[in-house]
């Protein structure tokens, strides 16, 4: 024997003209006493799920309006006017603005060419105070290596600059660094 299929209106227990009061109202009642968590009711899921399914409908008045349409009509297929049209919507993929990103480009890249057209040029830089190879030195009373510009009066030019624990080559003089840093290998003017 097959049950004949309940309406919303029925799923809810009120009128087909209720407001939307009204049907807030009798749904909240019927979702507590169906829930099992609140009541402890073996109502079945499918209790649930056409409570839930008929709130969905009759909460929204467009949807309330084509599921009353439905309910006055005779045949299964709904009218032309029913239907209801989703327009396809076709995207296109967005671009990559490659005509910005190299017109950007090709400003920058000419921002630095005019700027170092007319920019001065840097003059000779003075010492650091730490010695490399190359650097030019004096060696004072204490027998320390002190860089000096090399366009200055210069004792010596350091070949490479090494460890307290290491010993220079051959051909070169040790002398420590003021600093700190190690031995000076310095090879005389």
């Amino acid at each position: 024997m097959t049950q004949a299929k309940r309406t919303h209106y029925e799923v809810l227990g009120v009128a087909a003209n209720s407001s939307v009061e009204v049907i807030k109202a009798a749904y909240r009642q019927k979702i507590r006493q169906a829930h099992p968590d609140s009541s402890g009711s073996t109502a079945s899921t499918t209790e649930v799920a056409a409570i839930n399914e008929a709130w969905n409908v009759l909460s929204q008045p467009g949807r309330r309006a084509l599921y009353d349409r439905s309910l006055t009509s005779t045949t299964s297929v709904p009218a032309p006017e029913q239907r209801i049209v989703v327009p396809q919507v076709s995207f296109e993929r967005a671009r990559f603005p490659w005509r910005l990103v190299l017109g950007l480009i090709a400003v920058g890249a000419a921002g630095v060419l005019v700027l170092n057209a007319v920019s001065q040029p840097a003059g000779p830089t003075g010492p650091d105070g730490l010695l490399s190879g190359g650097s030019c030195v004096v060696i004072d009373a204490t027998q320390a290596a002190v860089e000096v510009p090399c366009t200055e009066p210069h004792d010596a030019v350091v070949q490479q600059l090494i460890g307290f624990d290491m010993t220079c080559p051959t051909d070169t003089e040790a002398f420590r660094d003021r600093q700190g840093m190690g031995t000076a290998c310095v090879v005389r003017r």
